[in-house]
């Protein structure tokens, strides 16, 4: 029996053709086996009547046989005409163990003892007793199936023994229904497998009680029966019924079965032949074995690709599963091509349900949005903060997406999952929205958030704000009270409740508000803040207490020099609160030697002691220091409950004195042109450290930190004048004086280029007389005479007599360039030739004024052609506005140079009496930033970590809240909206964009314009500043700061323009309603601009701020909710700021606040803006851009004038400013006086940061 399984499990399997009768067929040598030596050479013989053929047994697939020997095989005749095969086997090996066959050659037979021949060869090895490789071999049978386990010994004097799992399995046994037998010459046969039958297999051969390698390891997996086979899922890279002709179409089959299932899969399409070309093509089977991965199942996939899909590929493709068993399963894609001329996008709620109340704890809420689509859209939830659903917390919040729904759940209902999640879904084509609201119900929770100035003391006498952030819904109502405890602890027995104007209220959303109480700071109390709505209420006290002290509990204040000097005197103060300390204060010195003694009156010690309401104080004064009194001085005190010393300590170390000396001065006198920085060094010594004070001309100076032009620096040692001017000459002495003595330093300054007196005056004027009166008598002159005056005429009706040579005399220098620039000289080595100048395509227009890209022949180079930007008013303007233009030109004249200014290439002002003025400047490709931001924010990168750090390495383009990204980063301009005036209710003017400007807008359709990031608005913000403080130095005013007056650059640089002449347009007739053309633009306009009609230096750093708002929101109109002037104006007087923009991380947004402070003279400079900013930027493009910008200063100081008339103003700082304007009578109407607060008071934005609402939405 266990031969014939053998020839049917083991033996060439073939098939029967014929009927063959039994064969006499004969093998020499004539034995049913036989027993050779390993290495051995031997000959088989088999005869026959018909010709004849030897046939070897093949070996098992599972085993990786390696065999030295070889074996040839040849036929022949014999004389007898009987047919001979030889088997000629050389250097035997112990793997040639097993049957060899003689069959008849003319027929494939079957292999069965009627047709064939055996005989059984024995490979005897001293050391291998198994004909198997030494390889672990694995098998999966079905499970009832028979195995055989091939253990056959290399000599028939080898015991052989089966183990499993170390048990040994003896033959004609049963092992849970599997049944064991063994053959020699088959191996062990193992019958009906079970899943118990599952194991590790090993044979173990011995000779002579000896065991010998190799063992035998065999692991055997039984395949379960399977009683359902699971139908593959067949998933499309395109929309299942979208198929586009042209595309490319990838079909995955993949089918996931239980673990120990074997399963095949493979793809029936309608056209066969197809698979033979690059057009079709089937990939690998992959199979996933879950078990490495802690999973039941096995998974496996096929792929399908199909190329340039046409309409001749449509039909059915089928995936079919095949398991280990022979069942089958299988799933269809009906395939179906499309033209692509169609394109939609629609979204609707299932059930129609977009809004949702459920109680607290409530299980799970879920909306499934119905999508119908093509091309297929990007769908991105986001939840009430604005933030994306992800894969993060999907125990909480879950979405699921397919073609044709996409699916949220929000799971364990809280109060803080309350707000609007909204659905964003876009293709090629369209854009779709869809928002849904959930609101849970709870009852309020409170907390009290204190805000003390010190520690968790309140300081007395100030106002403070206490915040109770309340949630709920529906939203509570908050009440606060107030406990008053004069002898604390022991306090009252009952809450006061406070006035309702006390607090102000600022509501998040439907479910979560700030309630802030702002109270001055008089007695020590306890704070309850209750809240109450429909479920309930709750309540939450905040202690207050009010101290005297500046640090808090307790600690030492020191009036004394910051080094200490024999002689001087110090006074330490050590201050107690009396809520936590004793009224008695001891003083200890402990000397250099660690030598304690106590503290008493003498002659250089007087120690006096006070008490106050609210603390103890000891004042210990030390006279007429000496080098005795090193060391340390403690403070030391009793606490009142766990009776504890507690000590606070000053360390003195006294300093010998020595009068100043200096070791480093600029000694020398400089002669220079105007406009040359100059830096003068007086570094110094002494004991006390010196004071040092400069002089210019024995007359002290003094600085203004707005006034960025003369500064000093390492500690008033350096005196830096960035550009000189005419007044800055003469003698200037450094001063460095202490108590012990002084010292001098002394330094002269003169110009080369300051004017001379007019010594030939007389000699001049009876020239010019004698002119005169020659030209009289010549009558060809008088025909000259009359166009002169004719043209004097036309100037004089243009406002532009003065144009040409100005009127210098006139010059006042207590009022702005602003003011008086049409008395400027015109310098004519700015005039450019008509000719030489080409105007192209019109870049933008405003109600006068009008912008023309040209091309100019020569202005920079000789026959170099420069495009360039030419300014001009329209035709039939009113005489001011050619007026402005022509002041604009002279300002630019003597202005200079910088990088980040639109700087003057040239004019054209030969018909200038017809009203026609071509002022020519630097071309900025890419037009007005606020445009540009317009175009670009779908670009947009944000680099700013959730932390609020700057993070250059993001590259990955942000999602943005107002406009979704397209696929594929290609960035789809917006179109911005062509109303940019806005007009208020009330009548008053909340213009975004005066009418007076051009409105320079781009010309880069064409470029290929790389992702904007927020480096890149740094970069931008840090140029401004630089612009604006080159501008305050040459003390102009821009007056009209906005991101639509600065233009962008080629590599990157931003220019700002229209600067120095908006003041003039803000007379009083201006703020009122005239028409569209006479806005103002208010919102960038600082309080005392809008209530005292005062533009200064500080006001332009208002607007910066306002500017700084606009970079970093991208474009976003200040305000965006605020329409009404009354309501702004009142806002901001009230302390109410804008809010962080979302692109700024908090060290911008503070920067932007210094900007907005009430007090203009609190604001900071221009220099200090650019500082700080510098500082944001990644290491080297600060000074990348100021070495650029030395190119411009080197041009300043070659061709400045002859006379530095900017130089001779006054400059434009707020306290200039408002003198002149407290003569003005005008008043702004309808708008009463304001009284300023507290500067800890007047910021207060109204909106929060995110990290306060984070902190609500904490369960």
């Amino acid at each position: 029996m266990i031969r014939s399984v053998l020839l049917h499990v083991v033996a060439v399997v073939v098939t029967v053709t014929g009927t063959v009768s039994a064969l006499d067929l004969q093998i020499v040598p004539d034995v049913p086996e036989l027993t050779l030596t390993s290495g051995a050479d031997f000959i088989l013989q088999c005869m026959g009547d018909v010709p004849v053929t030897w046939k070897l047994e093949k070996y098992d697939p599972n085993l990786n046989v390696k065999k030295m020997s070889s074996i040839d095989i040849s036929q022949g005749l014999l004389a007898n005409s009987s047919h001979i095969s030889l088997l000629t086997l050389s250097r035997a090996s112990y793997l040639d163990t097993g049957y060899y066959y003689c069959v008849p050659l003319s027929e494939t037979l079957k292999l069965d003892e009627q047709n064939s021949k055996s005989i059984y060869l024995f490979i005897q090895h001293d050391t291998y007793l198994l004909a198997v490789p030494e390889d672990l071999v694995m098998l999966s049978p079905n499970e009832y199936a028979n195995v055989i386990i091939p253990c056959r010994p290399t000599s028939p004097d080898v015991n052989v023994t089966l183990f499993k799992d170390d048990e040994e399995l003896v033959p004609g046994n049963s092992y849970n229904g599997m049944e064991v037998h063994y053959d020699n010459k088959i191996g062990f046969f193992l019958g009906t497998v079970t899943m118990f039958s599952t194991g590790f297999y090993n044979c173990r051969a011995e000779l002579n009680h000896k065991e010998y390698i190799p063992t035998f390891h065999y692991q055997l997996f039984v395949m379960p029966k399977i009683h359902q086979v699971e139908k593959p899922y067949i998933n499309s890279s395109g929309q299942s019924d979208h198929i586009i002709i042209g595309q490319n179409l990838s079909l995955n089959c993949s089918v996931s079965m239980d673990i120990g299932i074997g399963f095949t899969l493979r793809w029936k399409v309608p056209d066969e032949q197809k698979l033979k070309t690059e057009h079709m093509k089937i990939g690998k089977q992959n199979f996933f074995n879950g078990l490495k991965h802690g999973i039941g199942k096995s998974v496996g996939s096929i792929l399908l690709n199909i190329q340039n899909v046409s309409s001749d590929d449509e039909g059915e493709y089928i995936c079919e599963v095949t398991v280990h068993s022979g069942h089958t399963n299988r799933n269809t894609f009906n395939l179906k091509t499309f033209t692509p001329d169609m394109t939609y996008l629609n979204l609707t709620v299932q059930g129609g349900i977009y809004k949702i109340i459920r109680r607290a704890g409530y299980q799970y809420v879920q909306w499934i949005i119905l999508v119908s689509a093509y091309p297929a859209p990007t769908l991105v939830w986001r939840d009430p903060d604005g933030r994306e659903i992800g894969k993060e917390n999907i125990d909480k919040v879950s979405v699921e997406n397919d073609k044709s729904t996409s699916k949220l759940v929000i799971r364990d209902l809280q109060l803080y999952d309350s707000g609007v999640y909204e659905l964003v879904a876009h293709n090629d084509a369209h854009v779709q929205r869809i928002t849904v609201t959930l609101l849970v119900e709870n009852e309020p929770f409170v907390e009290i958030a204190n805000k003390s100035t010190v520690g968790e003391f309140y300081e007395l006498g100030k106002v403070h704000s206490v915040q109770c952030y309340v949630g709920g819904y529906p939203l509570p109502g908050v009440e606060w009270s107030f406990k008053q405890c004069s002898n604390y602890p022991n306090c009252d027995d009952s809450f006061i409740k406070l006035s309702r104007n006390m607090y102000k209220e600022v509501v998040f959303k439907e479910t979560f508000l700030v309630s802030t109480l702002n109270i001055t700071a008089t007695e020590t109390g306890i704070f309850l803040c209750n809240a109450t709505n429909d479920f309930g209420n709750s309540s939450e006290e905040s202690t207050f207490l009010v101290t005297d002290l500046s640090k808090g509990t307790f600690g030492l204040d020191i009036n004394g020099p910051p080094l200490v000097v024999d002689g001087d005197n110090v006074i330490v103060e050590c201050g107690a609160s009396k809520y936590y300390y004793q009224q008695d204060i001891k003083w200890i010195h402990r000397t250099l030697n660690n030598i304690e003694i106590p503290m008493q009156n003498t002659e250089n010690i007087n120690i006096t002691n006070s008490t106050s309401k609210f603390s103890h104080r000891s004042y210990l004064t030390i006279k007429n220091i000496t080098k005795k009194f090193d060391g340390e001085f403690l403070c030391l005190l009793i606490e009142l409950n766990k009776k504890n010393v507690v000590t606070k300590s000053y360390k003195l170390s006294v300093k010998d004195s020595f009068r100043p000396v200096i070791y480093e001065s600029s000694n020398s006198s400089l002669e220079i042109k105007t406009g040359t920085p100059v830096q003068w060094k007086c570094y110094v010594r002494g004991m006390p450290p010196p004071t040092i004070s400069w002089f210019l001309n024995d007359q002290k100076l003094f600085f203004n930190k707005s006034d960025s032009r003369m500064l000093l620096k390492d500690k008033n040692q350096t005196l830096i004048i960035r550009y000189a001017a005419l007044q800055d000459g003469g003698l200037y002495k450094c001063n460095a004086s202490n108590r012990i003595g002084s010292v001098i330093a002394t330094n002269t300054l003169s110009f080369l280029d300051k004017p001379k007196d007019h010594e030939h005056f007389g000699f001049i004027a009876f020239c010019s007389v004698l002119i005169v009166l020659l030209g009289v008598l010549m009558i060809g002159c008088a025909t000259r005479l009359k166009r002169e005056r004719k043209l004097r005429k036309e100037l004089a009706l243009a406002g532009l007599l003065y144009f040409e040579n100005g009127a210098v005399e006139s010059w006042n220098p207590d009022l702005g360039i602003e003011e008086q620039a049409e008395l400027l000289p015109y310098d004519k080595r700015w005039e450019f030739p008509r000719d030489k100048l080409k105007l192209g395509k019109q870049l933008g227009s405003g109600a006068f004024g009008v912008v023309f890209k040209a091309d100019a022949i020569g202005i920079i180079d000789r026959d170099t052609t420069t495009t360039v930007a030419v300014k001009m008013v329209k035709p039939n303007t009113d005489p001011s506005h050619i007026k402005a233009l022509a002041s604009e030109l002279k300002i630019m004249i003597h202005l200079g140079r910088h990088l980040n200014v639109v700087n003057l290439l040239g004019a054209y002002t030969g018909n200038i009496n017809k009203r026609e003025l071509m002022v020519i400047v630097e071309y900025c490709r890419f037009g007005n930033i606020h445009q540009y931001l317009l175009k670009q924010r779908n670009c947009f990168v944000d680099q700013v970590t959730p932390d609020g750090y700057l993070d250059y390495n993001i590259k990955t383009i942000s999602k943005n809240p107002y406009y979704e990204n397209v696929p594929n980063n290609n960035c789809v301009p917006e179109k911005p909206d062509d109303s940019s005036t806005q007009i208020g209710s009330d009548g008053y003017l909340v213009a975004d964009e005066p009418e007076w400007r051009s409105n320079y807008r781009g010309d880069y359709n064409n470029l290929i314009i790389k992702p904007l990031c927020t480096h890149d608005l740094l970069c931008w913000s840090f140029q401004v500043a630089r612009g604006m403080e080159y501008l305050a130095s040459r003390k102009i005013l821009h007056g009209d700061l906005a991101t639509r007056n600065i233009l962008l650059a080629e590599d990157n640089i931003v220019k700002i323009c229209d600067f120095g002449f908006a003041k003039t347009m803000y007379n009083s007739e201006n703020y009122k309603k005239q028409s569209a053309n006479d806005l103002l633009p208010v919102k960038w306009m600082a309080i005392e601009s809008l209530r005292d009609r005062v533009f200064s230096t500080q006001s332009d750093v208002w607007a910066f701020g306002i500017v700084l708002w606009e970079i970093f929101s991208l474009a976003v109109t200040p305000y965006p909710n605020i329409q009404k002037f009354n309501e702004l104006f009142e806002k901001l007087v009230g302390g109410y700021r804008m809010e962080q923009p979302k692109y700024a991380n908090f060290d911008i947004y503070n920067i932007m606040l210094d900007c907005w402070k009430m007090n203009p003279m609190t604001r900071p400079s221009f220099t200090d803006l650019s500082e700080r900013l510098g500082d944001l930027l990644k290491d080297g493009t600060k000074s990348h851009y100021m070495n650029l910008n030395e190119v411009y200063m080197r041009m300043n100081t070659e061709g400045s004038p002859s006379t530095d008339y900017l130089s001779l103003l006054t400059a434009p700082t707020y306290l200039n400013c408002s003198t002149v304007s407290e003569n003005n009578s005008n008043s702004y109407p309808n708008i009463s006086e304001h009284s300023e607060t507290k500067e800890d008071l007047e910021l207060k934005p109204m909106l929060y940061s995110s990290a306060m609402y984070d902190s609500l939405r904490k369960p």
